[in-house]
């Protein structure tokens, strides 16, 4: 009977791992597959390289403040049902968008598109936080951010290639049809909630009796992280297509979309945490390692090789998304009763890095160079380092 038992938990959790890939790779590949299309953006619009960031900052914005919203919300309907609507809602507006008449249309729509994740991503950490056995809750959350890898990599890829040879309008129909298809298999293979109850949350029971809760001092350094990790790892995607097709590499357009195949690296990163938990004893000391090695990646940049490139942003992404996942599973586990409130913070800061910082940076390449524009990132991954240097405090509630 007891094998019987567990056979049907690692059944679930099976289920629960699948379906929350595709809802991760359906998220980051709605959310930035306007990355790819910048430059395409840029030449249809007749805009420049900082205003084009709005296409992606917009979708990132709508997110965090959607996040807002969803602390409200989420916990009085179905994780299934909420999960699922906000996809399905977002991969339409993913369609529509290729029908803008103008760029703030365009930017209109991406905004809407973000504000309607923001209830698929902070729930669906919660999900797997409320119903997954506590021995696979940590790969189960790598699983998920691997799915928001695999997402960002292929939306990437597929946006670029279709507009190389169609048009960006035709990518983002591409996309919505394509993740359209991802929220129907959600809604098929995602088991109900066993563990979650509804509750109604007003502003004065929400808001007043959480403040400590969101102001924490174990919980701040890694709202502060969320804040600055995503806003460099968005920075350097955004504008490396514009660096790679000038000297001294000079990389065509239709070969640069595959530079976004390195994901694949934050992929290993994300179902490698377990490693790192266990080699360096603590989350505080992975932060610190994966500061580090995001800034070893981004030093591989100012050797102005191709090769060095590759292999900068391959280690670069696999620090990104090990230092994500240390992150989402800390705050996540941090408060079983309010993990909604914690993790919708923790991304709602982790969204506004990469709304503010990556069209803040794109500032700074247009009016400095290349060049002060990396030493940026790399004194914000700096700046995460000293924050786990100087943490004295463990996560542990």
């Amino acid at each position: 009977m007891k094998l019987l038992h567990n056979q049907n938990i690692k059944s679930r959790d099976l289920q629960i791992a699948i379906a929350v890939f595709l809802a991760g790779l359906s998220c980051f590949g709605l959310l930035y597959y306007y990355q790819a299309l910048l430059p395409d953006l840029v030449e249809y619009f007749k805009i420049n390289k900082a205003k084009s960031s709005f296409a992606v900052s917009s979708a990132t914005l709508g997110m965090a403040l959607g996040l807002i919203t969803s602390t409200f919300v989420a916990d009085r309907y179905s994780r299934k049902k909420v999960i699922g609507y906000c996809l399905f809602a977002s991969a339409i507006l993913a369609f529509t968008s290729s029908f803008s008449e103008n760029f703030n249309m365009l930017i209109a729509l991406n905004f809407l598109k973000g504000f309607l994740l923001s209830g698929a991503t902070s729930v669906c950490l919660a999900y797997i936080a409320e119903e997954v056995s506590e021995n696979r809750k940590l790969r189960i959350t790598g699983f998920y951010i691997a799915g928001n890898a695999v997402g960002g990599m292929v939306g990437r890829v597929i946006s670029s290639q279709i507009s190389h040879y169609k048009s960006w309008q035709f990518a983002s129909e591409f996309i919505g049809i394509w993740c359209l298809i991802f929220a129907i298999l959600f809604f098929i293979l995602a088991p109900k909630s066993q563990n979650f109850k509804p509750k109604k949350e007003s502003f004065k029971t929400l808001i007043e009796p959480n403040f400590k809760l969101i102001t924490h001092p174990k919980l701040l350094p890694y709202y502060i992280t969320g804040f600055l990790l995503l806003g460099t790892f968005v920075s350097l995607y955004n504008y490396m297509a514009f660096f790679l097709v000038k000297a001294p590499f000079n990389i065509s357009r239709s070969w640069i979309s595959y530079v976004y195949v390195l994901y694949i690296s934050g992929v290993f990163g994300s179902m490698n945490v377990s490693f790192w938990e266990r080699k360096l004893k603590n989350s505080e000391n992975v932060l610190k390692t994966m500061s580090l090695v995001g800034i070893l990646g981004i030093l591989f940049f100012f050797l102005q090789n191709t090769i060095a490139v590759i292999v900068g942003l391959a280690v670069f992404t696999y620090s990104f998304f090990v230092a994500h996942t240390v992150c989402s599973k800390s705050v996540g586990n941090f408060s079983k009763e309010k993990r909604t409130v914690t993790i919708a913070f923790y991304l709602l800061l982790y969204y506004i890095g990469a709304s503010t910082l990556g069209s803040f940076s794109g500032v700074i390449l247009q009016k400095l160079d290349w060049q002060i524009f990396l030493v940026s990132l790399t004194f914000i991954f700096g700046i995460i380092y000293l924050i786990f240097a100087f943490k004295k405090e463990k996560i542990e509630p």
